[in-house]
């Protein structure tokens, strides 16, 4: 069967500019690359030479850090504003259909670029480790881990506008395209903390180096944010007990990795460096730019209880640092957060979802503590760490039970992670509307009251709220009791304009519905006017019918999945490549650190 592109999507104008950036990109890093390996001199390779002289470090790994800080903090800054906006306003009309998507589209870039720049400037003195692209000219793995994000990240943007082409706008931001490339970017964080270890390798740690790595887990700890937006702008489109699994799931994996090889206090470190940045950026998102708060999530608990751990049992053996870590952040640290949730989230978790908060959170924070330790132990071998520790006496059993804890780890999170993200949209429930009128004339706004039917529809709902987006706004009120099965928005929707108004009920862990009261015709779309009438009895319908108004419905079941399985895929590409090149790095240090130490002991033996 031919399925008919959808409109609104990419004009050929949009086309043309991003893909005349890309090339011009590529042209000048094939140039760069020429120039650097046939031994002519660039600007950029003597910008490295000073930079390398002033920080102590190999050309190599001169520019990278401070480039690939900038990218990431664009990348977040747009992707918060361009859902803020998508909220506020309603979908767009391509890739640069906001301005918010040129800090995105440019942050990609330079991803990719502080990738390729060690790849061009690629000299001795390199890690033990690393790959051979032609004789005489090998690269550090973390350059070709950071490439391969960041390409797969940009791959996200011509997939995205053929997505819409193909399914309509999913306005969500987990629709397959946008994970691409939002993972890809998170991911090449990774990389960065491998390239830090490499140069730990030749030149051992110093101040200004740890502080490039705290600054590096404070970022994880910021990207790793990025998967929870719609929950912290209140507007989720999953079962909220995704939230807390999230929250446990980055703060467990950062704060392991860098707590499990640096000394007391790092981890409150990385935690000054998220909170002063992503309150600096949801200030910028609200205040200079007039779109919505985003909240975020403290995690001053999950540091507390890191540094706690670690002080008690020290940070030698570091997966029982990682396991007993993340099991307190997954409890405790549940709890915590289950409190900031009623005083400044948007949505208060129900206290009848924190048992199964707390189960989850035990996995999901013990299984991302195992991932962490065995990061940190991965990146303390490619740093030469085993120095200190007696690397002679190490067996490869050993090595390969630590493999086995970080894939029992890395099992437990996504197992978890992938049971909880299916919804449900049970039928059978109505609601007969009652409005009562504040406003009048060309802006009126009212009072829902409805009456549900059966009766105790809502008992124990995780979310039932009156919301209204994308006229200018984001407006949401909880549904308060004024009667058996009868409930009334604690204040007035708006029913005029561009604004889309619903009533929102989410029922068990993942039953998610939703009944229209007002949305304007959309001519583009091909949807007609919804306005309910008192008295009238509408229907809850699956959620998605109405958040995602845009979407397709005539496009085969077998189209959607196909499109979620291609990003299956390429999150396993991604997280093997950061397994394979971690992996390859970290025997490169294995086998430096046995032959340093085996020259000491000869040395001590004569």
């Amino acid at each position: 069967m031919a399925i008919p592109l959808a409109t609104g999507t990419a004009t050929f104008d949009q086309i043309a500019i991003v893909t005349g950036l890309v090339g011009l990109m590529y042209v000048a890093l094939a140039v760069l690359l020429w120039r650097e390996r046939t031994g002519r001199v660039t600007l950029v390779g003597r910008l490295a030479d000073t930079i390398g002289r002033l920080d102590g470090v190999p050309r190599w790994a001169a520019l990278t850090p401070y480039l690939h800080a900038v990218s990431l903090l664009a990348c977040a800054f747009g992707v918060w504003w361009d859902i803020a906006v998508h909220i506020d306003r309603g979908r767009d009309t391509g890739p640069f259909g906001t301005p918010a998507h040129y800090p995105i589209f440019f942050g990609i870039l330079g991803v990719i670029i502080s990738g390729v720049l060690p790849i061009a400037l690629a000299r001795k003195p390199l890690p033990a480790r690393t790959i051979k692209l032609t004789k005489g000219w090998r690269i550090p793995c973390s350059a070709a881990l950071v490439t391969v994000c960041g390409t797969f990240a940009l791959v996200g943007f011509p997939l995205d506008d053929l997505w819409h082409r193909l399914f309509g706008e999913d306005v969500t931001l987990w629709g397959p395209t946008h994970l691409l490339m939002i993972g890809g970017v998170v991911f090449s964080i990774f990389a960065r903390l491998l390239a830090l270890a490499e140069v730990e390798q030749l030149l051992g740690i110093n101040k200004r180096r740890l502080f490039q790595e705290i600054v590096s887990v404070g970022a994880l700890l910021i990207a790793w944010d990025l998967f929870s937006t719609e929950f912290n702008y209140g507007v989720p489109q999953f079962p909220l007990i995704l939230q807390p699994i999230l929250i446990v799931f980055g703060a467990a994996l950062a704060l392991t990795v860098l707590r499990a090889r640096r000394g007391p206090g790092t981890a409150f470190a990385a935690l000054a460096v998220y909170l002063v940045i992503r309150g600096g950026i949801a200030w910028a998102v609200d205040q200079p730019l007039g779109e919505i708060l985003g909240h975020f999530p403290l995690l001053i608990v999950e540091a507390v209880l890191v540094e706690l751990v670690a002080f008690a049992l020290g940070n030698k053996n570091r997966f029982r640092l990682g396991a007993v870590a993340g099991a307190l952040i997954g409890t405790v640290g549940v709890v915590a957060e289950y409190t900031w949730s009623h005083i400044w989230m948007p949505i208060a978790w129900p206290s009848s979802m924190l048992p199964s908060a707390l189960g989850y959170g035990v996995v999901t924070g013990i299984g991302a503590g195992l991932v962490g330790a065995w990061l940190a132990t991965r990146y303390a071998e490619v740093a030469g760490e085993q120095r200190a520790i007696g690397i002679r006496n190490a067996r490869s059993e050993a090595v390969r039970r630590t493999h086995q804890l970080g894939a029992v780890g890395l099992v437990a999170v996504t197992a978890t992670v992938f049971f909880c993200v299916p919804r449900s949209a049970e039928p059978g429930v109505t609601g007969t509307v009652s409005l009562e009128r504040v406003a009048t004339g060309a802006e009126p706004t009212a009072y829902v009251t409805v009456k549900l039917e059966p009766g105790d529809a809502a008992d124990g709902a995780r979310w039932f709220e009156a919301m209204a987006w994308q006229g200018g706004g984001l407006v949401t009120h909880p549904m308060v009791k004024v009667a058996d099965g009868t409930y009334r928005s604690a204040d007035a929707l708006p029913m005029f304009g561009r604004w889309k108004s619903m009533i929102r009920l989410h029922r068990g862990q993942r039953d998610l519905v939703a009944m229209w009261v007002y949305a304007p015709e959309d001519l583009a779309i091909d949807k007609p006017a919804v306005q309910v009438s008192n008295g009238q009895t509408v229907e809850f319908v699956n959620e998605q019918q109405v958040l995602r108004r845009e979407e397709r419905t005539d496009v085969p079941r077998w189209m959607w999945n196909g499109g979620y399985a291609l990003l299956g895929v390429v999150g396993l590409l991604e997280i093997a490549g950061i397994a394979w090149l971690v992996g390859r790095g970290a025997r490169g240090g294995r086998l430096r650190a046995a032959h340093l130490a085996a020259g000491e002991w000869e040395r001590e033996s004569a």
